[in-house]
């Protein structure tokens, strides 16, 4: 049996930044963890959520002298 990791998302109500942990949880700690965050910095608000890789960027076109083109 597969088990799903979580990770802990983030949002300031204060200046809008958000973000999201690298450290892996199971389900019921990530949440116990969100719940004390949110009591102990109540100006950003957390949240357990699956962890989802992030797919990897594609690299940049290179022309045949070998420079990076960017727009």
């Amino acid at each position: 049996m597969m088990t799903t990791a979580f990770v802990i998302k983030w949002k300031s109500t204060v200046n809008g930044r958000a973000g999201k942990g690298t450290r892996h949880f199971e389900k019921e700690e990530a949440e116990q963890l969100a719940e004390e965050l949110n009591r102990e910095y109540p100006q950003i608000q957390h949240e357990a959520v699956p962890f989802r890789p992030e797919p990897e960027p594609e690299p940049a076109p290179r022309s045949p002298s070998g420079l990076v083109h960017t727009a």
